[in-house]
């Protein structure tokens, strides 16, 4: 006897579902057996995830200054909040953030931005067909200073999404002011910004350092 089975099989990312496929499958069913006869029951395998030894424990996320200017005057080109994700390599348990990965927004203001479903599935795809994940996801904040980069209930809300989905992603936030402020919600994030024209205020707390501000 044949039957049909649905299944669903989705693609998600920062907490909302992008895609999804019901895929129909044909299924053959045996035959009940008599009453007379005895089958066999085998029992199921019991699956055990084993992670290497170098993916356990918070990631190492490695980031340049170089980078880090290009981000903020992306996310600041105008007075709105902006955001877009980062992607790199990854060796084990290190990320390697290099290039930014631009989203078209469907909303835009002084107090949030989101990004629309399409370029987000758009860009999720674009990233696997070459092999890569998303591993940050920065945005910026229209007030100044330190206090301004600190997380939103939104941005926590946001950030508990994916690691709820098994995801590691870097949360950012920079200020009008340069400030910008590496954070996750389950551990203390791992980051090192290496080259010049960065300054370490606090763990993960750094200032993009101007012209005039080496002058000074």
């Amino acid at each position: 006897m044949e039957r049909l089975r649905e299944q669903k099989i989705g693609l998600s990312l920062l907490g909302r579902e992008l895609l999804a496929i019901r895929l129909c499958r044909v299924w053959e069913e045996a035959e009940p057996a008599k009453p007379h006869e005895v089958v066999p029951i085998a029992p199921e395998p019991v699956r055990r995830l084993h992670l290497p030894r170098a993916c356990v424990g918070p990631p190492l996320f490695v980031i340049s200054s170089l980078l880090l200017h290009d981000c903020f005057r992306t996310l600041t080109r105008t007075g709105d909040e902006s955001l877009h994700a980062l992607t790199g390599l990854v060796f084990r348990r290190t990320r390697v953030l290099e290039r930014i990965v631009a989203l078209r927004l469907r909303r835009q203001s002084v107090a949030g931005a989101e990004a629309s479903n399409e370029s987000l599935a758009s860009e999720l795809l674009r990233l696997y067909d070459f092999g890569m994940l998303p591993l940050a996801y920065f945005h910026s904040h229209p007030a100044y200073g330190p206090s301004a980069t600190v997380p939103s209930s939104t941005d926590r809300h946001t950030q508990d999404a994916m690691e709820k989905s098994g995801s590691q992603i870097l949360g950012g936030i920079f200020s009008r002011d340069r400030f910008v402020r590496f954070y996750a919600n389950r551990m203390e994030p791992n980051v090192r910004v290496v080259g010049k024209r960065v300054r370490e205020i606090e763990r993960n707390v750094y200032h993009l350092e101007t012209e005039e501000n080496l002058q000074g």
